[in-house]
């Protein structure tokens, strides 16, 4: 059954891609019944003479929103590095829902996942440096933060999941299909540098509903992941987001993840609860992790907790000496065994 669905998830995929592909060649960039969506634009090269630079060096550093925006992000970071230091894994959801009123239809999205490794290079002298820097730095320090509390995008398609309905693509070909978004992460940047210009900056998904307006194009492919996000976690962040790619990277040099201690019990409980599938050994890959906390939740044995890269995770964070309770401490009769880091 499993297998079943984990094919009927590739070929939604497909359709993703050729209705992405069919919009981008019919409909963005163009107007639409529901507003203008944004042109290319020209990218400038900070060494640009004349007119050019002197219109440049008297361009203000913070324009339109830019301020309000930084400081919502800085708001939101730090609830969600209070949520994550103290454990209350219950505020999560009301984090991700403050996201999408917020930063979603409030401010229009904040930092669009397509756009975003682009616009860096365009907008490198004003305040978007800044506001492209917090999830960097966030990344480096806790993994992949942002995207599991932050991002309005992210927080969208996590609040429609239905977890009755969920299924999971199988971990080979769950990677395999990972890679596309390295792969659109790699030619965004290698566009925006060989060619100068920037391109599908409204194909992403909810950015059509977040500023309540789009072509039937971007409409349509909103659509399709708020199909795809009730079956299957977080689709378009799993497959197809370059920003998210890009965290993925950074985040396995982050400072601190979710690792197990001495009081893992091989239970496997873990690696069913994750709903990123991030979970192997008892060990999270910060690349997939998104430091949600239901491994942390679920332990059996408070084994789990999020630690420093350089130091071993303390035995049983929650059981003092590392004992273990004895209607939990028995071998596991299925799932993903846990080691001892």
């Amino acid at each position: 059954m499993l297998r079943h669905r984990g094919c009927s998830l590739v070929v939604a995929a497909v359709f993703v891609v050729a209705l992405s592909l069919a919009g981008l060649s019919q409909g963005f960039g163009s107007s639409g019944t529901f507003g203008d969506t944004l042109s290319e634009r020209q990218f400038q090269s900070p060494t640009a003479q004349g007119e050019d630079r002197q219109g440049q060096a008297d361009r203000p550093y913070f324009v339109h929103d830019q301020l309000t925006k930084f400081l919502l992000l800085l708001g939101f970071s730090i609830a969600a590095l209070t949520i994550l230091a103290t454990r209350r894994f219950l505020f999560r959801k009301w984090l991700l829902l403050a996201s999408v009123a917020v930063l979603g239809f409030g401010i229009g999205g904040v930092l669009c996942p397509i756009s975003a490794v682009q616009n860096v290079f365009v907008k490198a002298d004003t305040a978007y440096l800044l506001l492209f820097l917090v999830p960097v730095v966030l990344a480096l320090l806790a993994g992949r933060i942002y995207c599991g509390y932050v991002c309005p995008f992210g927080a969208l398609q996590e609040l429609l999941h239905a977890s009755r309905l969920a299924v999971r693509i199988p971990e080979r070909l769950g990677r395999l299909l990972s890679g596309l978004k390295y792969g659109l992460l790699v030619y965004l940047i290698a566009r925006i540098l060989i060619a100068g210009t920037t391109t599908l900056d409204n194909a992403t998904p909810f950015k059509a509903f977040f500023v309540l307006g789009g072509t039937p194009s971007t409409l349509a492919v909103g659509g399709t992941f708020v199909l795809l996000s009730l079956v299957l976690f977080r689709p378009f962040c799993q497959i197809a987001c370059p920003l998210g790619a890009m965290l993925s990277i950074l985040s396995r040099f982050s400072l601190f993840r979710v690792r197990s201690g001495a009081a893992c019990v091989s239970c496997g409980k873990c690696h069913r609860t994750c709903p990123a599938g991030a979970m192997t050994g008892g060990q999270a890959r910060p690349s997939e992790c998104l430091l949600c906390g239901q491994c942390i939740r679920s332990c059996p044995t408070t084994a789990l907790l999020v630690s420093l890269r350089s130091r071993r995770a303390k035995a049983g964070a929650g059981s003092p000496g590392g004992n273990v309770p004895a209607h939990v401490a028995q071998p596991a009769e299925s799932g993903t065994p846990c080691r001892t880091s």
